[in-house]
């Protein structure tokens, strides 16, 4: 028989029950207070020496009004045993917190806060690189990835980064405080500190390869060969992303980090990180809509040079640059293939949503770097492309301290090897050491000509004039038909003979429509057949230092 009195008892407890769930429920929450603590702020004593030192010789104000420390009776308010604050943010003048319904609640209510939002985004974290085991080109491999850069022009003039503090952000450092390559770091104390952003504690030597593999790009020494340039750096190394999941809170903890990097006196962050279409669409990456795109923005604004990955998403239907790589004062990082200098299969492209020039440079995307188990392997991604030119960076700016950030990212710009020549896969090439040690500065000599014949035919004939360049591509066509290797789908074959060719199309505005890379292993002449030849338009061409530009009548 149906027991009345016994299914209210159970109808009234599965009610409470799902009552007490929906309280004790946790969702990530944004709070954005209102006002900044008007307590007296002293720079000298809240930041490191550095700090101050990196704000003075770039003539900036020692603090602004975004450095001031949060409210602490605003946050004391917000505390309870049920809210876990995860970030606090003086730079967005907000908390990052997890919390109930019922705190959430009691949060919006209180007078001082202007803004509450929610966040749900997480997904299983794919780390964005390929280790593979150690082939016998590997010791070409490891050369490369300095020489390419022009590593020895640096050592000859003993740059080596010394002076410089660099912030490296990843996933984690492990066994980077056991590796054989990181021993000068440790003999000569230049991790000045660390801090894990997840656990919320100073050890970072854990979480994966990647990290190990980013800060053996930098600074890394294998048995005397160097893998990265920066060996006399200082380093803060800062854990903001979770091993195993992709979620936006590791946003906040980059913002935290780089808030943090700020205050602790580094001059570069490198990061090889990014964030796109988990939870934003391409249109967003135009450098304003991320919360990575805003601490980066305000890093650099204290002074900061601001290095970060392109992304490896050209081979998914995203294909373009992530975040914080499109804002515009961050130095955007493209991956280039090592065995033909051209951009490498995954690498993603430019330009930003709102048509700016990225990326900004590349590097090499296929190197030799650390793991945690005190080995080292080849390892693909554009992981690595940025790091390396953290370090040339480092050692760049020892060359001439007297350069602001923006204008020593001016300068890396400009040392690329197809400067001023542009595109959207390569950016104006890979770093020269030489453009900054004087090694270079002789202006090309022009060895092509132009044969225009586009109102006759659309065509533009090329004809190469330098000799010695001509004398080495009849050698590569006397060998071409059994001795020149096809490049394979997967960028992974021995190095190609021959020379490349850059040229594009753009309009006045500069906005590039075509761009393409030719292979020159014959003495055959170039014939190129541009389209959208609409008058005004500018064609760019470039072929070993030499630019030269037309503008279609």
């Amino acid at each position: 028989m149906f027991n009345f009195s016994k299914f209210v008892l159970v109808s009234l407890l599965v009610f409470g029950f799902s009552n007490v769930f929906a309280q004790i429920e946790t969702k990530t929450y944004v709070v954005y207070l209102k006002e900044k603590s008007k307590e007296k702020f002293n720079p000298y004593f809240y930041f490191d020496i550095k700090n101050i030192e990196r704000k003075q010789l770039a003539h900036l104000p020692l603090y602004d009004e975004r450095d001031l420390p949060l409210n602490h009776n605003f946050v004391n308010q917000i505390e309870s045993p049920q809210v876990n604050i995860l970030v606090a943010s003086r730079w967005l003048n907000a908390l990052f917190i997890k919390t109930n319904f019922e705190q959430i609640t009691r949060i919006k209510k209180l007078p001082f806060i202007k803004q509450v939002d929610v966040y749900y985004a997480s997904k299983q974290k794919v780390i964005a690189s390929e280790n593979i085991d150690l082939l016998g080109q590997s010791k070409k491999i490891l050369a490369y990835q300095t020489e390419r850069l022009q590593a020895k022009e640096f050592a000859n003039k003993n740059f080596t980064g010394k002076g410089i503090r660099i912030a490296v952000f990843d996933v984690g450092f492990s066994g980077a405080d056991k590796h054989e390559v990181f021993a000068h770091l440790r003999s000569n104390s230049q991790i000045k500190a660390t801090y894990n952003f997840i656990n919320k504690n100073e050890n970072v030597y854990l979480g994966g390869a990647h990290g190990t593999n980013t800060l053996s790009c930098i600074t890394g020494i294998y048995k005397g060969q160097k893998m990265g340039m920066a060996n006399d750096a200082e380093f803060l190394l800062a854990r903001t992303e979770w091993s195993s999941k992709e979620d936006k809170q590791e946003e906040y903890f980059w913002l935290a980090a780089a808030e943090w990097a700020d205050k602790n006196g580094a001059n570069i962050i490198s990061s090889s990180l990014g964030y796109g279409s988990d939870w934003y669409n391409v249109n967003d990456m135009d450098g304003k809509k991320s919360v990575v795109a805003f601490a980066a923005t305000v890093a650099a604004q204290k002074g900061i040079l601001v290095v970060n990955s392109a992304g490896n998403e050209y081979q998914d239907d995203w294909k373009t640059i992530i975040t914080p790589s499109d804002a515009d004062s961050v130095l955007c990082v493209g991956g280039t293939n090592p065995f033909n200098d051209r951009h490498i299969n995954f690498s993603s492209i430019g330009p930003s949503a709102d048509y700016r020039k990225k990326p900004n440079i590349s590097a090499p995307g296929h190197v030799v770097a650390a793991n945690p188990n005190g080995s080292i392997r080849t390892t693909f991604g554009t992981s690595f492309s940025c790091p390396l030119v953290s370090g040339f960076a480092a050692c760049a700016w020892q060359s001439n301290r007297s350069l602001t950030n923006m204008q020593l990212f001016a300068e890396i710009e400009k040392s690329g090897h197809l400067y001023p020549y542009f595109d959207y896969m390569h950016g104006h090439g890979i770093p020269q050491a030489s453009y900054f040690t004087n090694a270079n500065k002789n202006k090309p000599l022009a060895n092509f000509v132009i044969i225009d014949s586009l109102k006759q035919n659309n065509e533009i004939t090329i004809q190469i004039t330098d000799s010695a360049i001509l004398n080495k591509v009849k050698v590569f066509e006397a060998f071409k038909a059994s001795a020149i290797p096809k490049v394979d789908s997967n960028n992974k074959n021995i190095p190609h003979f021959g020379f490349n060719f850059y040229w594009n199309i753009a309009n006045a505005e500069g906005k590039i429509s075509h761009y393409e890379v030719i292979l020159i292993n014959t003495t055959d002449d170039i014939i190129i057949r541009p389209e959208n030849t609409q008058k005004g338009n500018i064609l760019n061409f470039h072929f070993e230092g030499y630019t030269q530009t037309k503008t279609i009548e």
